[in-house]
């Protein structure tokens, strides 16, 4: 078992940047091997961020609940989405347990020469 964010091949450390841009094209900086995020670092960094948009929806919802407004009921959800969209990245940062990547590289497709028009 290699640390996080280590490419399997080289032990060389990918920067976290990458991680979060590039989850699905990573290619190590070492080796330039593709590589690819668990799926258990992936479902884990999901929950882990659904938890605490969840968390975060319920202090919200308390704090909004006397309010008649729509804002009553939409500031809880707006929270929770942002909670989510921040806290799933930085846990697949810190989480993300790289792979080699088992895709085939995409086929390179060669044009056919042009038939001319004249027979």
């Amino acid at each position: 078992m290699v640390a996080a964010r280590q490419c399997p091949n080289c032990l060389t450390m990918v920067p976290a940047g990458e991680i979060a841009a590039r989850s699905y094209d990573l290619v190590c900086p070492g080796c330039q091997r593709p590589l690819e995020v668990s799926d258990f670092s992936r479902n884990l960094a999901s929950f882990g961020a659904l938890a605490a948009a969840a968390l975060v929806w319920y202090f919200a919802a308390a704090r909004f609940a006397r309010d008649a407004s729509p804002l009553g009921w939409i500031m809880p959800i707006l929270y929770s989405y942002l909670t989510l969209s921040v806290v799933a990245p930085l846990l697949l940062i810190l989480l993300a347990d790289l792979r080699l990547s088992s895709e085939a590289p995409a086929p390179v497709l060669h044009e056919a020469p042009a038939h001319s028009s004249s027979h």
